[in-house]
């Protein structure tokens, strides 16, 4: 059943975080806080008031359950002190809503004993959930606390109960729905010690001088498992260990931080949140709809007028539309994500750098197009970028009225030409400084993260459902290292340009440009314009006739396959095969371009830099590693997608395996009860796309294509 669900403290990580799962889940969420916050998911209903009053007591008498998360400690962020809940606990108690209180086990007894015993014997019916120390790559000031408590403590071998962010999240999605009152212990069911978690974190762990974190008065309270096992049916998607490596999957270019932890400049550390889509500008402005009647998609954009121009020219062939509900959720928010990244350095002004960081790339008909407007702007500034160039490539001669019909928004001090290119070259540097180190650690990540079939056969479906979330921020940190070494790739093109060698930037689609698959191809391609009978069976994707006829054929298919397992045709969108699933994609494609070439011609390195692009072979090469990783962890993805889809549809939650990925991360998660409901209405809008042409370049709105 949907309800309606009153978070305080909504603008925390916590509350944040919460308030996503609970709208995946399907229920109305109404979130109150004494600051807003930008990644505050826009479907809240968000009040921004301290607690307390009138105002209070309306929204309690709206909701069928309070999730009281601001914090009591005086010191955190955002804490409503011990006068905040006893507001919301008579506020719950007169409108006979259930209050639902989560507690710091590990905190300072005096406090939130008072604060359990407010709630216990209050009138509204409750439910007190008493965490373990908080840990995770959500690195808010609760787990800050309790890593700078592992790091601190000399009790190196008692037994330490921890509970991720990830399993507190779930646990409370599925709490606001029960009718259980009381009090849960909530923790890991296994242990570590200190001595673990120390080796985990110690290469890590960093702390700002200006504000250290405090420790827990308790590291290792008491806690009482049963209610958990007889009351509730839950299962753990972390365990200790895990927990505290995933701890410090986070920390790694960030410091520890009595507020929460703050990144070290010059670093893109792994992101741990989704970067929300704004529904408005802040200025007020008003987006408009593209589509023509009835033809809007669920996950489309909308437009601003003053950015009114897209095309979709040169991303149909890397991200073919239109796409799954689930790869524009991970894909999209990820090149927006990255988007910002870019953003950072460029100096643009708030209207601007909301346009280049909500709809640089944008969703018409579930398809993929990039903002021509906001890009003739960034163009401007970004070293070794030409705006002209950049600009006729992708709008191909198409007729639009203006680019910029209200003229250029004010940018950042007023900084135009070749003064901004100087400023955002200055910036570019400072954040490019540890970019190949980083990237290598990325792919190091990904040889350490893997799984295989069978291994993902014997994970528990909780782990399973926090993985596919893991796999997303892994995703979404390629996309930002890979819109660095774009960044890179200008600021090179724009040393070669003073040199008399230019090798301008394409544009922003080239984050999704490799020349990997290519180069594999020719070089099978090679193999086979020697060899007639191997190069006909190839056509034919007969690998098991080539492994018969032309053993030294198929070795070399044998080695691409291994290391191409994970790419394939429109590799981003998770619902497509890939290379490993149907090596006979690999065969057929460089049977083409083998019966392409002539008898005595090689086929040429697509790989290979051009001339003006030598001095940056180094650059090209570990760009291409961060794309080629971001493609792996994709693949992490799709598999436990599937996996997920599995078991899915043994319990007849969904009707086949494909259905996945008619579901967002989210929802992946915490599975709503109204999923094969989402996954009909989805297919069939996916479905109804499919059968529309749409433009390749948009100015304004869009009309469907003749088929014909």
């Amino acid at each position: 059943m949907a309800l309606r669900i009153l978070v305080t403290g909504v603008t925390t990580a916590v509350g944040r975080a919460v308030a996503r799962q609970l709208l995946a889940s399907g229920h109305t969420v109404i979130g109150i806080a004494p600051d807003p916050h930008d990644n505050l998911d826009p479907d809240v209903d968000f009040v921004c008031a301290p607690l307390g009053g009138s105002l209070l007591q309306q929204l309690a008498d709206e909701a069928h359950v309070v999730l009281h998360l601001a914090p009591i400690e005086p010191a955190a962020p955002g804490s409503a002190g011990i006068n905040g809940l006893v507001h919301v606990a008579h506020a719950a108690a007169r409108s006979g809503a259930r209050l639902v209180f989560p507690s710091q086990a590990a905190g300072q007894p005096e406090l939130y004993q008072q604060a359990e015993t407010l709630v216990s014997t209050g009138w509204a019916p409750s439910l007190i959930v008493r965490m373990a120390p908080l840990v995770g790559r959500p690195l808010d000031w609760a787990v800050c606390r309790t890593a700078t408590s592992l790091m601190r403590s000399s009790d190196w071998l008692h037994p330490v109960r921890l509970l991720h962010i990830d399993d507190l999240i779930r646990f409370l999605v599925l709490a606001v729905t029960a009718n259980t009152t009381g009090a849960v212990d909530l923790g890991t069911p296994d242990t570590t010690n200190v001595v673990v978690a120390r080796h985990l974190l110690r290469t890590v762990a960093q702390t700002t001088r200006a504000s250290r974190p405090a420790t827990w008065a308790q590291l290792t309270p008491h806690m009482d498992m049963s209610a958990l096992q007889e009351d509730w049916v839950f299962d753990f998607g972390w365990s200790a260990a895990d927990a505290i490596a995933d701890t410090a999957r986070g920390l790694i270019g960030r410091k520890l931080d009595a507020g929460g932890a703050l990144e070290v400049p010059g670093h893109l550390p792994l992101p741990h949140e989704v970067k929300v889509r704004s529904r408005s500008p802040d200025d007020g402005a008003t987006l408009l709809c593209a589509a023509p009647d009835g033809l809007e998609g669920e996950f489309d954009d909308r437009i601003d007028p003053r950015f009114p121009v897209f095309s979709a020219a040169t991303l149909a062939d890397v991200l073919p539309g239109p796409l799954t509900p689930m790869s524009l959720d991970v894909q999209l928010s990820g090149l927006r994500s990255a988007n910002r990244v870019i953003g950072q350095v460029i100096a643009l002004g708030d209207v601007v750098a909301a346009e280049w960081g909500n709809r640089a790339i944008a969703v018409f008909g579930h398809r993929p197009y990039v903002g021509v407007s906001a890009i003739a702007i960034a163009a401007s500034q970004l070293p070794g970028w030409d705006e002209r160039a950049v600009v006729d490539r992708l709008l191909r001669n198409a007729p639009v009225d203006e680019l910029l019909p209200l003229g250029r928004p004010p940018l950042a001090g007023g900084v135009l030409g070749s003064a901004a290119k100087a400023l955002v070259m200055t910036r570019a540097l400072a954040v490019l400084r540890h970019l190949k180190t980083q990237t290598q650690a990325y792919r190091a990540a990904a040889t350490a993260e893997h799984l295989d079939a069978a291994a993902l056969t014997g994970l528990p479906e909780a782990s399973l459902q926090v993985r596919a979330r893991l796999l997303r921020d892994r995703i979404h940190q390629g996309w930002g290292l890979t819109a660095l070494w774009l960044i890179d790739t200008g600021v090179t093109a724009a040393t070669l340009e003073r040199a008399g060698s230019p090798a301008p930037v394409t544009g922003i689609d080239a984050m999704l440009k490799s020349g990997r698959v290519a180069a594999e191809t020719a070089a099978l391609a090679a193999a086979l314009q020697h060899d007639a009978s191997a190069c006909a069976l190839a056509h034919d994707g007969n690998l098991d006739g080539i492994r018969a006829q032309s053993p030294r054929v198929a070795d070399g298919v044998d080695a691409a396959l291994k290391r191409m397992a994970h790419r394939g045709p429109g590799e981003a969108e998770l619902a497509n095969p890939t290379f490993g699933d149907d090596p006979s994609m690999l065969l057929t494609a460089a049977a083409q371009m083998a019966t392409t070439l002539n008898s005595d011609e090689t086929p040429a390195d697509a790989s290979a830099p051009k001339p003006a692009e030598r001095i940056a072979t180094t650059a090209l090469v570990s760009g291409e590693m961060a794309h080629d990783t971001t493609m792996r962890f994709t693949h992490e993805l799709r598999t436990t997608l599937r996996e997920l889809g599995t078991r899915w549809v043994a319990a007849d939650i969904i009707d086949v395996v494909d259905d996945v990925y008619y579901l967002t991360c989210d929802e992946v998660l915490t599975m709503p009860g109204d999923a094969r409901l989402r996954v009909k209405r989805r297919r069939a809008e996916r479905d109804r796309l499919q059968a529309l042409r749409l433009p390749e370049v948009i100015d304004h709105r869009w009309q469907p294509l003749d088929t014909n």
